[in-house]
């Protein structure tokens, strides 16, 4: 089915910060991108002055009480995604997740973000396998090149500049052969690079020589998903990683100290904790500054 070309008044800011966002993963410091769930913990972040946001298609599902794994619908984290572009002058990625379904549901889904105001989406390689969350595999390489052949015809038929970060999963399903994991990941990085993706996206590698050597065998720049034990911010910019995000690490952070504070409100001293809280005035600050 032909796509329609956008309206201007769409299209230009939307490009604006498809470019914004590109310039700052080729850009010389590493890119940190942390995973907003709403607009309010997107404005908080563009406070503290990250330049970028990414949404987190986990963390949105988690703060409308569902769990990962595209359970919410598109619909859902279009217009979660939405509220978040809306909210901030930065550029924010979206999570595309696998793209919801084949190529042509690939290239709904690009569209409507881009409707959204998203300056780009992650989209995954690694498929449903089983009937739980954790049963997934990898989609077959020209599987995942038809679905990045479509972000890219829909691109060109909107004329948009839209950012596309293909995740690759090697890692997170090879768990227990890392050396074959690698050779995996760069074979289907540079696969996806060339067929079109502008970064690079790995979930799973925590190993500095890992990420070394994906920084220089990926022929595109590299983003890296940060978990406890990744390298430091400083440390991966060394060696060379060019964007890393966190999933939805902020929210459960956030979420452990609600937690603490739930838990310990009866205790004798426990509106004591209160102390720690943002204040209400900083808050209203923040949210007049928008």
């Amino acid at each position: 089915m032909p796509v329609e070309p956008l309206p201007p008044g769409i299209l230009g800011p939307a490009n604006e910060k498809s470019r914004r966002l590109r310039e700052l993963v080729v850009g010389p410091e590493i890119l940190v991108m942390p995973g907003a769930w709403d607009a309010l913990s997107a404005i908080l972040f563009e406070h503290v002055g990250f330049q970028a946001v990414q949404g987190s298609s986990s963390a949105i599902a988690a703060a409308k009480g569902y769990r990962d794994g595209e359970v919410i619908t598109r619909d859902q984290t279009v217009a979660a995604t939405r509220d978040i572009a809306v909210a901030v002058s930065v550029p924010v990625n979206a999570d595309g997740e696998a793209g919801y379904g084949g190529p042509s549901e690939t290239a709904a889904t690009v569209r409507a973000f881009v409707e959204a105001g998203a300056a780009g989406m992650n989209l995954e390689d690694s498929i449903p396998s089983g009937p739980t969350a954790a049963g997934r595999s990898l989609a077959a390489i020209s599987d995942q090149r038809e679905k990045i052949a479509a972000v890219m015809e829909t691109k060109r038929a909107m004329g948009s500049e839209f950012f596309l970060n293909a995740r690759v999963d090697a890692f997170a399903i090879m768990r227990d052969d890392l050396k074959a994991a690698l050779g995996e990941a760069i074979q289907r990085g540079n696969a996806y690079a060339q067929a079109g993706a502008d970064c690079i996206f790995y979930l799973g590698v925590s190993d500095r020589d890992a990420i070394g050597t994906l920084v220089k065998e990926v022929t595109a720049p590299v983003s890296i998903f940060a978990v406890a034990d990744t390298p430091s911010v400083m440390e991966l910019q060394d060696l060379g990683v060019a964007r890393v995000s966190y999933g939805s690490a902020f929210l459960r952070v956030a979420l452990a100290a609600l937690k603490r504070f739930a838990e310990g409100i009866r205790e004798p001293e426990g509106h004591r904790a209160m102390g720690d809280a943002m204040s209400g005035r900083d808050l209203q600050e923040i949210l007049r500054q928008r």
